[in-house]
């Protein structure tokens, strides 16, 4: 797929994330992490820029097998690959989010 479309299928997921749950996702981008201080706990992202490269779009993922933050990460914005099973988690207030699953990271 050209950048556009795949910027696009990841902008749809984001937001009519219930067609896609369940379904095997693999994905490259960026690597992005963010520590939310009011859960305590630190979210890892795959993002993905349109074809100008002036927006982006990313899914949050969470490994199949944990690693230890930051030694066993790559750098912010490396470039890596993502593949796992797309979800949808709610949280207590009853907002949630897209998240890949079960997955693997290759660098």
């Amino acid at each position: 797929m050209s950048s556009t479309m795949v910027y696009s299928m990841v902008y749809q997921m984001v937001t009519d994330p219930q067609k896609y749950v369940g379904k095997r996702i693999k994905m490259k981008g960026a690597f992005s992490s963010y520590f939310d201080e009011e859960t305590n706990r630190r979210f890892f992202g795959c993002i993905i820029k349109d074809a100008l490269a002036c927006c982006s779009q990313g899914l949050a993922f969470e490994l199949f097998k944990p690693r230890k933050y930051p030694s066993e990460f790559p750098r912010e914005g490396s470039p890596i690959t993502i593949i796992g099973i797309f979800e949808f988690e709610k949280q207590e207030d009853g907002i949630g989010f897209p998240i890949i699953v079960n997955a693997r990271m290759i660098k």
